[in-house]
């Protein structure tokens, strides 16, 4: 969040993910929100949460993100 950002009047304090609609501003409002959300990874958690995946299909996924990016790094 820049400067200009911060200052804003739409910025709600005390609560990290209000946000106030200022003369009519819908368009700012909600990008600010937008922004807000994809900074608390709120989102990335209600889609995990979305359905039960076993803790042995989550290791091997990491495992072989693990082994790709072991793999690019040793590449460059």
């Amino acid at each position: 969040m820049n400067k200009k950002q911060k200052d804003h009047q739409s910025i709600v304090p005390g609560n990290s993910l209000a946000v106030n609609v200022i003369n009519g501003d819908i368009v700012y409002a909600l990008k600010t929100w937008k922004q807000k959300l994809k900074q608390s990874n709120k989102i990335n958690r209600l889609t995990e949460l979305r359905e039960f995946e076993k803790p042995s299909v989550i290791k091997r996924r990491e495992k072989l993100r693990a082994k790709f990016l072991n793999t690019i790094q040793r590449d460059y």
